[in-house]
């Protein structure tokens, strides 16, 4: 209770930074209390660096979960033979899978710099906005003429109205970062934090 009350306090005081590298664990792991597990996804919204550590996290542990999975199947395998896997070779394995895995994750680059995207009114003629496919964006909607308010909550979904990504952001901030988005047409909504619909935006993903 101690250790959760001090990593809560931390993640509060971290809140408009980044997530502490083991309360992140802890929450991949699903392992984090609810007050803990609120602040980080409130977080995670905004955070385009947590949200790539965290999926990083998770393709460590799903990744070490795999490998040994198929080293208890081989070595249950092996006992229908005459001869048995030492214990050692088991051990050396898994360490090498371990390096492996963390070596891979070192050298995975992300697909290049934010891309910025200038948000206007969509028209009838045409479809808005445009951004390259899979890089992370950083939206900056037109807000002349909004309700003013000091948060707007931001939905972007895609031709079905299938919501994509959800964020918050301040109307003072430069704009608000979002994952990247696979090719295809794409509505960016600007709602009041209430829940009214202010304004909708093209955006043409290439």
């Amino acid at each position: 209770m101690l250790q959760n009350r001090i990593l809560s306090f931390v993640i509060m005081r971290e809140i408009h930074r980044h997530v502490d590298a083991e309360a992140l664990e802890q929450y991949s792991m699903g392992t984090s209390s609810v007050e803990m597990t609120t602040l980080i996804e409130e977080h995670l919204l905004t955070c385009g660096e947590c949200q790539g550590r965290l999926r990083e996290t998770d393709d460590y542990r799903l990744a070490m979960r795999t490998a040994s999975e198929q080293l208890r199947r081989d070595a249950r395998g092996a006992k229908g033979h005459e001869w048995r896997i030492p214990a050692w070779f088991t051990a050396l394995a898994a360490a090498g899978v371990m390096l492996l895995v963390a070596a891979t994750l070192r050298l995975v680059r992300p697909p290049g710099p934010v891309v910025g995207v200038s948000l206007t009114a969509l028209r009838s003629n045409g479809v808005g906005s445009s951004a390259p496919a899979g890089r992370e964006l950083m939206l900056h909607p037109d807000l002349t003429g909004l309700v003013e308010v000091s948060t707007y909550r931001l939905e972007i979904v895609d031709q079905t109205g299938h919501t994509v990504r959800q964020a918050t952001f301040a109307r003072a901030r430069d704009g608000v970062k979002v994952l990247g988005l696979n090719a295809g047409l794409y509505f960016v909504r600007v709602y009041l934090p209430a829940g009214d619909l202010l304004r909708e935006y093209g955006l043409q993903i290439q």
